[in-house]
């Protein structure tokens, strides 16, 4: 079987580099390249800041490394949400950050550069990796991968959920595995949809069933959801989220009773650590928005991994990522989680 579509190096703004690393750093028109396996320290909140690390979604991998797939802002400037590759992200520690590389659209079967390469998420299993793609606002394509960073080929020629498919728009993809072994996509934009994946991993076994949220609430108020939809299992709950808020259900299928926002704005870091600091998560004009991202378990504790855009020079178009210590409740609830630059 041949996997023919490498990672390959990105650029980013070149002053973000030097100030992770210190190192300065050859530049054309204000961006440097990066290369994979080049690493760099970031153990504070936001992660690898000023990059556009956006979009997270952390696996774990059997030898422990926390892999990221990440969608890949391109420039403080943006004006829009532009994007021109996907970049995996990663780590032993959730110090030390090793880029493994970047995945270009026109080496897939969407055939063209673009700049719409939009949220990501990844399924390891049996020594291998697939690659779920948002290619734009309404398609999900797949690519499967020789390992968690690849090589590559295409999951076929066609997306694997198409425009139309669903009365959503067919995005922002994450893949649940349940404790039974069967695997799942959900996704959608208002209205998620909750599909069984093949046993091949690049189709879908059942046509997509729509997720009945109860009384759901999201950063846009009270009876509207968002887009960015994850799931995990935690006792004997699914939890739904759609960035910082969460549902929860007895059955994977549904219905789920909403819960509300589960990042606590009054636990957030309030002031500054020095008059010269950035300036704290609780002052952060949209706290509530676009928290896009995933829940992960790392050395025996969950975490969750969003995004953020408090910090000077980050917009809504250039984001950062965050991770956010998360426990649970006992009646089953994520309880309040706190944001802060020093998360340990």
């Amino acid at each position: 079987m041949a996997f023919p579509i490498p990672l390959r190096a990105t650029s980013v703004p070149a002053h973000a580099l030097e100030s992770i690393d210190g190192r300065s750093r050859p530049s054309v028109s204000g961006r440097s390249v990066i290369e994979p396996g080049e690493r760099l320290r970031s153990p504070c909140n936001p992660l690898l800041p000023g990059l556009g690390f956006c979009d997270p979604h952390a696996r774990r991998a059997p030898d422990g490394r926390i892999f990221v797939y990440a969608t890949h802002d391109f420039a403080p400037e943006n004006q829009d949400y532009e994007m021109h590759d996907w970049w995996i992200w990663s780590t032993r520690d959730l110090e030390e950050w090793t880029f493994e590389g970047a995945l270009r659209p026109e080496e897939t079967a969407i055939g063209l550069p673009m700049r719409s390469c939009w949220a990501t998420d990844a399924l390891l299993a049996d020594g291998q990796c697939w690659w779920y793609l948002s290619d734009g606002p309404d398609r999900i394509r797949v690519v499967h991968g020789a390992g968690p960073t690849g090589p590559w080929r295409d999951g076929g020629p066609g997306p694997l959920v198409d425009r139309g498919l669903v009365s959503s728009s067919a995005r922002d993809p994450h893949v649940f595995t349940d404790d039974d072994g069967s695997e799942w996509l959900v996704f959608g934009t208002w209205d998620y949809y909750l599909a069984r994946l093949s046993s091949d991993r690049v189709s879908l076994a059942l046509p997509p069933q729509r997720i009945e949220i109860r009384s759901p609430q999201g950063p846009y108020g009270p009876g509207r959801t968002d887009d960015k939809p994850s799931l995990h299992r935690h006792g004997g709950y699914y939890h739904l989220t759609w960035g910082c808020f969460a549902a929860r259900s007895r059955a994977l299928p549904g219905p789920y009773d909403c819960d509300g926002c589960f990042l606590d704005r009054s636990l957030a870091d309030a002031k500054p650590a020095s008059p010269t600091a950035e300036p704290p998560f609780s002052e952060a004009q949209q706290f509530f928005m676009d928290r896009h991202g995933s829940f992960f378990v790392h050395d025996g504790r969950w975490y969750f991994i969003g995004n953020d855009f408090s910090r000077p020079g980050a917009t809504p178009y250039f984001r950062d990522s965050v991770i956010v210590p998360v426990e649970y409740r006992a009646d089953g609830r994520i309880a309040p989680a706190r944001l802060t630059r020093s998360w340990r």
